[in-house]
């Protein structure tokens, strides 16, 4: 391991690969040309932060490291875990003696002597995930909520004695993402020295989700993080770590835009003669990405029935229950890495399409949550503008000028760092990006496209695409085939 070398990830949440360009983000995209950009990287579905945010320091897909979705039920939890709340997500992560399922790269650092450090805006249960382990490690973990939201109170507060009060929020939220930049390169990099932090930006995830994403509030914010990286840049350069200081820039899921009021799920359910709730035959977790969790498998047989015949329902995913066989039309779990057994018996997805709603970006979505605006930024579906992400290396050990067209994900980040740290990895779904390292020849893998389409013997039928590099599994996208149009 060459003791010299360190990585710094920095996390643009939600924001589309497509919307990087010379003009918005000069400095995403001077990475993209003078280092290794992957052109067809890819998040892990469902293609909601926390978790791709697990996929990140596992490597893994949630069949795997268990974060099956935003919200799932967890016995730990008395019911419901909401992973966006820090108390409740702390309760169930000392219940389980750690919420994820698969190790994480805090810990293998730690174990070879070296230490994660994270620093984020984004939800205070976020940045736990991206390293819950951190307090009784030793390493620095601070959400900018707050202290009492930080894995790391007390590390957390020496940094804001060291750096300065954390910065009131805001949309965009601009001084909190100065704040995470500045607090690593003036103090966490020469004080702590961690071999790897993550720099996870609130921005443009918020500003999207509740002004849009495409409105001025949104570009101001793709400006804004940019620049922070513009700084990051400037200052490896300027402080010697040119050869030593490696860095990753990426995004975890793409948005598209919000079509129409929320649908108001559960009361669809219950008119149609379903008995939804914890003592019913069915509880349901609302959302663009919606889980069932069902007593039996003639009931999910009725539902995912029932499903199919709503026009404003997506792609249907279902669990071989007791008999073994899954409802007709529906497609496993592990088609979506989703097997897991946190997951819902049924994981639909509402309708997608290509509209263009303001006349720019593509994609627009159903959705079932009253708290964002019509027209304003979702995620969790199966879109490639969901699906696709950013990711690109800048740095000695990269290459330069290289375009690496197959696909990737941020699943292959961890294994990828790891292997240049020469670590030993655990088994991950995610891959060594050697393509991506200087000295490799450039040659890219082969890649191998698999489609997977099935229909319930009537009115519907989906499909969902995944392309296989070796052994790795990367999504493509998943629709409802030749289903109604939004309207």
């Amino acid at each position: 391991m060459d003791n010299e070398i360190r990585f710094v990830i920095v996390a643009f949440d939600g924001l589309r690969p497509d919307m990087v360009d010379e003009a918005l983000t000069p400095n995403l995209a001077a990475i993209c040309q003078h280092g290794s950009h992957c052109t067809d990287s890819r998040g892990v579905f469902p293609t909601e932060t926390r978790v791709n945010q697990a996929s990140l320091i596992t490597g893994c897909h949630p069949g795997r490291h268990g974060m099956v979705a935003n919200k799932f039920r967890e016995a730990a939890a008395g019911g419901v875990l909401n992973t966006a709340d820090f108390a409740a997500l702390s309760r169930a992560d000392e219940a389980l003696g750690g919420i994820l399922t698969a190790p994480s790269l805090g810990e293998i650092l730690h174990n070879a002597g070296q230490a994660l450090a994270v620093i984020g805006c984004g939800t205070p249960g976020g940045n736990r995930i991206l390293h819950n382990h951190a307090e009784a490690l030793g390493a620095l973990n601070i959400s900018l909520h707050g202290l009492d939201k930080s894995t790391t109170p007390e590390l957390g507060a020496a940094l804001v004695a060291a750096h300065g009060p954390i910065p009131k929020a805001a949309l965009p939220n601009l001084a909190r993402i100065d704040w995470v930049v500045d607090a690593y390169m003036q103090q966490v990099a020469p004080q702590r020295d961690p071999r790897v932090a993550i720099l996870w930006f609130s921005d443009p995830d918020t500003p999207f989700h509740y002004r849009g994403i495409e409105s001025p509030e949104a570009a101001a914010a793709i400006r804004h993080t940019d620049a922070a990286l513009g700084r990051l840049l400037q200052w490896r350069q300027e402080s010697g770590r040119e050869d030593s200081l490696q860095i990753i820039a990426l995004s975890d899921h793409g948005h598209v835009a919000t079509h129409g009021p929320a649908l108001e799920l559960e009361a669809k359910f219950t008119e149609a003669g379903f008995e939804i709730g914890d003592a019913g035959e069915a509880s349901l977790i609302p959302g663009t990405c919606a889980a069932l969790y069902v007593r039996n498998a003639g009931t999910q047989a009725r539902l995912v029935s029932w499903l199919q015949a709503q026009s404003w329902c997506g792609p249907i995913f279902a669990r071989a229950m007791a008999d073994g066989e899954l409802p007709q039309g529906a497609l496993p779990l592990a088609a979506a890495n989703l097997e897991h057994a946190r997951t819902g018996d049924v994981v639909f997805v509402l309708a997608r399409d290509e509209g263009a709603p303001n006349g720019g970006l593509l994609g627009r979505c159903l959705h079932d949550n009253p708290e964002i605006p019509i027209g304003c930024g979702m995620h969790g579906g199966l879109s490639p503008y969901e699906v696709s992400t950013m990711l690109a290396f800048s740095g000695s050990l990269f290459a330069r000028q290289r375009r690496i067209t197959v696909p990737t994900g941020i699943i292959d980040v961890m294994p990828t760092i790891l292997h240049t740290l020469g670590l030993a990895s655990p088994h991950t779904d995610g891959r060594i990006l050697y393509e991506a390292l200087a000295g490799h020849d450039g040659r890219l893998p082969g890649m191998e496209r698999q489609r997977t389409a099935v229909r319930n013997g009537g009115h519907y039928q989906q499909s969902i695409q995944a392309d296989l590099v070796g052994a790795s599994r990367y999504l493509a996208h998943g629709q409802r085939d030749g289903g109604p149009s939004l309207t």
